[in-house]
């Protein structure tokens, strides 16, 4: 049998356009595995610490240095090796498409039809579960509506949920609910959301024997809140019944902080590699433990639908699919592990927390997230009294080139930190936030 290499040594020359001289079918390796960046292959050179460590991760995004992004929380930038593994993939793809001669024991040009064992062993081992409890999805909200859609349901089942979810994480169940009719019932999250106890108690006081799903956001997406989730999945288990199915939405959540299935004890997790993980937009994951899986129809189905000996694979059979994402998001993986996902999570939390704590110096402003150390990471939303969130979103925009997300009128902005962000922007988009908020003081009191 071909190896990939020997297969593609195997075929023609060919040009391919790109801005170096022209390559040779030799030189491809977009089925191969991402190189490693050495530097952060070798971290003992510069601590975690050192500004001129994190300088250096800046220096591997494409992001003009005048310009700083915070709105991680809809759509990461991808580091260089990312966007280097995608194109170069896509771009050799389409030179080389003549070349595929659709053998079994070659490879593919497109997704969807074979499982990527490499990239499931790199998931897997990410979330800390086994490869055939995950596979790839396109978003979220894929893994949300297999999920909700495969899972049977029973007139009177009933689905809890908190009165935060994204679209995304809810609509599936409430078609469900609505076609087949099960209960819905929202568990309202406390305001300001600084007790994880109370969130306990609130879910505890909805929690019944009739309960069939237990489907809430590991983070929220709009206030970036983490919810004790493995409280509340033995609260599941231990109020309701064994058959209660806890499906976690971890959109906000790889790449951000740590996860771990087996320590979670959730049936499902689903979420959206390209926020924090830094991956294309159209990689997702969807993790189903193994002995819950023939719970879970197959409703985008193809050829593998009904293997069950194939595990999770066989939620991917929904048709052709792009390679290239693919190899951007094994390329993601790389880099993620590389730098240590113990040590992004402490940058992005150290900035978060460095955010949080300027801000609340800052008069005429409120923190609308969580400020508890367990349930806050590298997303907040905040607001100056009297200032739209547009208004705040044009006003960092248009003098410093500083992205934030709008919420919405009174719900201010939501800022994310991560990697590529640093306390200089943050600095920079504080001395704003002051004059604004002195602005509005004056304002308020010449009314």
């Amino acid at each position: 049998m071909f190896s990939r290499r020997r297969f593609l040594r195997s075929v023609a020359t060919v040009p391919v356009f790109l801005p170096a001289a022209k390559r040779t079918l030799q030189q491809f390796h977009f089925l191969e595995s991402p190189q490693s960046i050495s530097w952060a292959a070798e971290p003992d050179k510069l601590t975690p610490g050192e500004a001129a460590y994190w300088k250096k991760v800046r220096s591997d995004f494409l992001i003009p240095s005048d310009e700083a992004f915070f709105n991680t929380a809809t759509l990461g930038s991808m580091p260089r090796s990312v966007v280097e593994a995608f194109t170069t993939s896509a771009t050799e793809l389409a030179a080389t498409v003549a070349h595929w001669d659709y053998k079994p024991e070659h490879p593919d040009w497109f997704t969807g039809y074979r499982n990527y064992p490499v990239l499931m062993g790199k998931l897997a081992k990410l979330i800390h579960c086994d490869p055939d409890e995950v596979c790839t999805t396109q978003n979220a909200t894929f893994g949300m509506n297999f999920i909700a859609q495969g899972i049977d349901l029973q007139a009177g089942d009933e689905i809890v949920q908190t009165d935060q979810e994204h679209p995304g994480g809810s609509c599936g169940w409430l078609e469900r609910a609505k076609r087949h009719g099960a209960v819905y019932r929202k568990v309202e999250l406390p305001s300001p959301p600084n007790d994880p106890d109370e969130i306990v108690r609130r879910f505890a006081a909805v929690i019944n024997s009739k309960t069939r799903v237990l489907a809430v956001p590991h983070m929220t997406s709009m206030l970036g809140i983490v919810l004790p989730v493995k409280r509340l999945t033995a609260l599941a288990r231990e109020k309701g019944a064994r058959h209660v199915f806890v499906a976690l939405d971890g959109a906000q959540a790889i790449g951000h902080i740590p996860l771990d299935m087996r320590d979670l004890g959730c049936d499902a997790y689903f979420s959206s590699p390209h926020k924090w993980l830094l991956a294309p937009a159209g990689s997702g994951l969807l993790y189903i433990k193994r002995d819950r899986q023939k719970e879970i129809w197959t409703t985008l189905a193809s050829a593998a639908w009904a293997d069950m000996d194939k595990g999770a694979y066989r939620f991917m059979q929904y048709g052709t699919g792009n390679l290239s994402v693919l190899k951007g998001y094994e390329a993601a993986i790389d880099y993620h592990e590389n730098l240590g996902p113990d040590r992004v999570t402490r940058r992005i939390k150290q900035l978060g927390d460095y955010l949080r704590g300027e801000i609340q110096n800052i008069k005429g402003t409120t923190i609308l997230s969580s400020v508890h150390p367990e349930m806050c990471a590298g997303i907040t939303t905040w607001r100056v009294e009297g200032v739209s969130g547009e208004a705040m979103v044009d006003t960092f925009w248009n003098n410093r080139k500083i992205r934030v997300r709008s919420m919405g009128g009174k719900n201010g902005v939501r800022q994310s930190t991560h990697i590529y962000n640093n306390e200089a922007e943050i600095d920079s988009m504080l001395v704003l936030a002051r004059e604004l908020a002195a602005q509005q003081g004056e304002v308020s009191k010449g009314e």
